[in-house]
């Protein structure tokens, strides 16, 4: 199937599923990071990560140690944070990178690329500059602690996003 890509000022992307095929990635390290609370507690993480894709890791685990495990005794938040990023880094690092995203930057030299991510931006940032992609984007790799839609309105407003623009985004998350 052919997209009429060219017409588009500026390309969006997400990361997970998009650019990387990182959804597996994320799913297990929330698995994995909430795993001291329990098989149980850690399979309702992976519900709620599943079912709110796209917002940050700092919200997901807050609703967890807040409505998951309100009254369980465990590891704190920053722990949990910091058990998720070293899994999420080392799988970001080494899970495969979109086939054809080469080739689609070649044919769309004239449009501004940006990553606009519910992941880490720092972590992402440095992943991609590890991976040789960030100069793919061109327009900036942004994530959290900023939600979508506030990187979204804060470039159009300052004029990074000029439209027509296309924003890439996964469908569906494989959970596992």
């Amino acid at each position: 199937m052919k997209y009429p890509i060219n017409g588009y000022s500026t390309m969006l992307f997400d990361c997970d599923g998009v650019v990387l095929d990182s959804n597996k990635v994320k799913t297990e390290a929330f698995y994995q990071a909430a795993l001291p609370y329990g098989e149980p507690a850690a399979q309702a993480m992976v519900e709620h990560h599943v079912a709110n894709g796209g917002v940050s890791r700092y919200k997901k685990f807050a609703y967890f140690l807040e409505q998951i495990v309100p009254s369980e005794f465990g590891p704190d938040i920053e722990s949990l944070l910091d058990k998720y990023a070293r899994r999420v880094r080392e799988g970001l690092l080494n899970c495969a990178i979109a086939p054809g995203l080469q080739k689609l930057r070649d044919c769309t030299p004239n449009a501004r690329w940006l990553i606009v991510s519910g992941g880490d931006q720092a972590e992402l940032r440095d992943v991609f500059a590890q991976r040789g992609i960030a100069d793919w984007f061109d327009g900036g790799v942004f994530g959290s602690p900023d939600t979508k839609e506030t990187i979204i309105e804060r470039e159009i407003e300052i004029g990074l996003i000029n439209l027509p623009a296309l924003f890439w985004v996964t469908a569906n998350m494989t959970t596992r």
